[in-house]
């Protein structure tokens, strides 16, 4: 190889072979190059040490870089690999080959683009030199990208310069590439972020006035979109005078001891309008970099916000709300305005309630508990105070309060006054109470469809499938029938018999028992029985005798519950042995199902079962009556955990709902 302007090395042209010659190189004395060099025969008087510490070093130099060498006999056509360039295609150590098998390792959408540029080293300017960036494929298939760089030797001959070998080296660039690419792709996601987020971004130093921006923040200042420097001192002439002092002061701490910076301030645009602009920057090697976008919108809505407070405020004093104080010590309570005395239906001479005359008296026996419970928490952990009862007035008439209120510190020090609002409820409980009926109602169509659709499955479509395979046995030739035609057959039959079971296990998911006859506990252990030999799942189950007292309609619920569970470790599960158990522990029913399945879906996706749409209508379920539900998945199955307190169970049956209604009771 050759280095600076030195032209194509050349060959004497009675030189003789390769193998034999001592290499003598020479070029014209054309007062620029070097003098003619010639290696003669002195070599072999080296120390043989030094040569072969000098090939040592060479080859680790190769093997470190990663670079391969190759050499073409451009007269023999062939090509010589050098073991790391062997290394690098994916050859056996010491290949040579036909150069045009050679260039087929070269990416066939690379290759005519890199014949060309070798071809054209044969030019005065290039002086024998080519180079470039390609993909390479390996003898593998896999691309690597590498960077190539050769030159041609020519020889002296009677019709002048003629190439006879080519030489040069390879060096693997498929990290850089890689590494180009992902950093491309990343600023092609900032700069998307950063239009997508509106943001402006701007660079200064900080001894220079000018302020280097880019298109977005241009637009953000009011400035031509092509502009892309602009005057510190003219922006901040723009800035509200009690924005510019905060942000000289935040400059400062930004540039002497390196706090972040961040500021909201109210730009003066061209047009006399006014625009909120907040801003982050960091110093950067004597270098202020940073980002503006536009936060007008959030300083209008915060505006906005400030005044319906007020409005609020205002609303709150002449709104239908009884204001309250009350000494949770003492027990002395005052009632501040007429509204108190509406609320409970009393006159100003009877005076307000204390604690002890307001439970006994007037709060509903079933919320006592409520009460006092949101009351002692509030106390202990000196918090606000929140609960909806009911109560029951002189005239007999029945209605729910929300009580809101806070604690605040009493003329003893203790946190014992307690200052708040009571708001009368009824209609909206009436409302809440009237949306779980129809919720309730909804249920038990939907019950009575899915028991309608097994039947037509169970009587219809499974009876066309049992005719389908009938037929299909009477069709089938009893001799003459080729190996893969009787594998055809067999395959074909075998579908038929899994989509028979398929569907009569569906239709048996989809068909509740009755459990008005039968109760709940009786109820699941035959279904749970029936469920194992159909699906072949070994299921354990513990019940309590007491879950037959419940309602009906937390019946059903449970037994949808754990009608889905069972589904969905049938469906994705791949479990052989699950669990269920259902019990009463305290004051509420604990129900758990456990499987030793594994699923790849999180809890968020657990189920994909239209039998209660899946982890949404189980959650549905459970909310109705206040519980609380809890899966676990791990490496050794799923475990699904229910609780249902006890006090949320009252009498909404279907008939009991549509009587409450005015609907028709399903059947």
């Amino acid at each position: 190889m050759t280095h600076g302007d030195m032209g194509p090395i050349t060959y004497p042209h009675d030189a003789p072979d390769r193998k034999n010659r001592r290499t003598h190189w020479s070029r014209p004395a054309d007062g620029h190059g070097m003098k003619v060099l010639t290696a003669v025969s002195q070599t072999q008087n080296l120390e043989p040490q030094v040569i072969r510490r000098s090939d040592e070093l060479l080859r680790l130099a190769m093997e470190v870089g990663g670079i391969g060498v190759f050499e073409t006999d451009l007269k023999e056509k062939l090509t010589h690999f050098s073991p790391e360039l062997c290394a690098i295609i994916g050859l056996p150590a010491g290949t040579v080959m036909p150069s045009e098998d050679a260039w087929k390792f070269v990416h066939e959408d690379d290759r005519e683009a890199m014949r060309a540029n070798a071809e054209s080293a044969d030019s005065s300017a290039q002086k024998g030199r080519w180079s470039g960036v390609h993909r390479v494929r390996r003898a593998d298939g896999k691309v690597l990208w590498v960077s190539s760089n050769g030159r041609r030797i020519y020889r002296n001959t009677r019709k002048g310069l003629q190439p006879v070998r080519s030489m040069g080296v390879i060096i693997d660039i498929t990290h850089l590439k890689e590494t180009e690419d992902a950093l491309r792709e990343n600023e092609l996601r900032l700069r998307f972020a950063l239009e997508a987020a509106q943001m402006g971004t701007f660079v200064t130093d900080i001894s220079v006035g000018d302020v280097s921006i880019d298109a977005l923040e241009a637009r953000l200042l009011g400035l031509p979109i092509e502009t892309r420097l602009v005057s510190a001192e003219q922006l901040r002439k723009r800035i509200a005078l009690p924005d510019l002092i905060v942000s000289d002061a935040k400059k400062e701490r930004l540039v002497q001891h390196n706090e972040a910076y961040h500021h909201e301030f109210r730009l003066r645009m061209p047009d006399g309008a006014e625009r909120w602009l907040s801003t982050h920057a960091e110093v950067r090697s004597s270098r202020i970099f940073g980002i503006n976008f536009d936060i007008t919108q959030r300083k209008q809505a915060e505006e906005q916000l400030r005044e319906s407070e007020e409005r609020l405020r205002i609303a709150t004093s002449g709104a239908a709300l009884g204001v309250f104080e009350w000494n949770t010590e003492t027990d002395y309570a005052s009632w501040q305005n007429e509204r108190m005395y509406e609320i409970f239906g009393r006159t100003r001479a009877e005076g307000p309630l204390g604690r002890c005359a307001f439970v006994q008296t007037c709060l509903h026996g079933d919320d006592v508990d409520r009460f006092v419970s949101a009351l002692t928490v509030a106390r202990q952990a000196g918090s606000s105070f929140q609960t909806t009862i009911r109560i029951k007035r002189a005239d007999s008439v029945e209605r729910w309060l929300q009580i809101d209120g806070a604690l605040h510190e009493a003329a003893s020090g203790k946190r014992s006054r307690l200052i708040g609002v009571m708001a009368d409820v009824t209609e909206r409980k009436a409302l809440e109470q009237r949306a779980k009926q129809l919720s309730d109602y909804l249920v038990t169509i939907q019950e009575n469809e899915r028991q309608r659709i097994a039947q037509e499955l169970h009587d219809s479509t499974a009876q066309h499938l049992v005719a389908a395979a009938l037929n299909l046995m009477s069709l089938r030739p009893q001799r003459g029938l080729t190996h893969e035609a009787v594998k055809l057959w067999d395959e074909t039959e075998t579908c038929l018999q899994e989509a028979m079971k398929e569907l009569r296990t569906f239709s048996y998911l989809m068909h509740p028992p009755a459990l008005e006859y039968d109760g709940l506990t009786s109820t699941l252990r035959q279904y749970i029985d029936r469920f194992s030999s159909r699906s072949g799942l070994e299921v354990k189950v513990r019940l309590n005798p007491k879950l037959d007292q419940v309602p009906s309609h937390l019946q059903r619920t449970l037994f949808r519950i754990i009608q889905e569970a069972l589904g969905n470790v049938h469906r994705h599960a791949d479990a052989s042995q699950a669990v269920v158990d259902l019990r009463f522990i305290s004051d509420r029913i604990h129900l758990v199902v456990i499987d030793n399945g594994c699923r790849a879906e999180t809890g968020d996706n657990w189920s994909t079962s239209k039998v209660g749409q899946g982890i949404a209508g189980m959650t549905t379920r459970v909310d109705q009556y206040e519980g609380k539900l809890r899966i676990r998945t791990g490496p050794c199955g799923t475990t699904i955990s229910i609780v249902v307190p006890l006090q949320t169970m009252r009498d909404t049956s279907p008939q009991a709902t549509a009587l409450a209604a005015n609907m028709p009771v399903p059947h």
